[in-house]
């Protein structure tokens, strides 16, 4: 828990460190940028799984079912991107899709044993190359650089559900 500072302090402490965090926002602003363009890029090749793919099936894990509704908000995708996904991996026989038996309106969807083959071969080389661009690091290093990404996305969650204090008040 931080503790408060005094408004002196804090406001010299500030601008000190504006370069700092002005330089970390155009980082993660490239970074969002280069995943963006992976994303629409990353066409689908016989044998191979697109980017969204790979992180839903990766959702699912290996011997785990849930209903699609919930593989989109946990891979968060939109339901009708995952439906129109699902269709293609079921065809592949990448996925199993089948009924709930305790509710006929909820379709569970599974990996199956291909499927994870699949995933297995498309995990072991994004390992490898995540090893390789990072091997310079230190375990401290990589720590510290995940507690900051955390720390993005929640500043992004909360800005996400509020209003923005210098537009427009709410009900004008």
């Amino acid at each position: 828990m931080t503790l408060p500072m005094p408004a002196d302090e804090g406001a010299e402490r500030n601008a000190e460190s504006r370069p700092l965090t002005e330089g970390l926002r155009g980082a993660v602003t490239r970074m969002l940028g280069a995943e963006r363009r992976l994303r629409s890029r990353d066409h689908s090749r016989p044998g191979e799984l697109t980017h969204a793919q790979l992180r839903a099936l990766a959702t699912l894990g290996r011997e785990q079912e849930m209903p699609a509704g919930q593989l989109a908000r946990c891979a968060d995708l939109n339901p009708a991107t995952v439906t129109a996904m699902l269709d293609q991996l079921e065809a592949l026989n990448v996925v199993r899709r089948h009924r709930s038996t305790e509710d006929r309106r909820v379709c569970n969807v599974s990996v199956t044993p291909s499927g994870w083959q699949l995933l297995e071969r498309k995990r072991a080389y994004w390992d490898s190359l995540w090893g390789e661009h990072f091997a310079e690091f230190s375990d401290r290093d990589l720590e510290a650089a995940a507690r900051v990404i955390h720390q993005i996305t929640d500043l992004y969650d909360a800005l996400s559900t509020r209003l923005d204090p210098t537009g427009p008040t709410q009900g004008t």
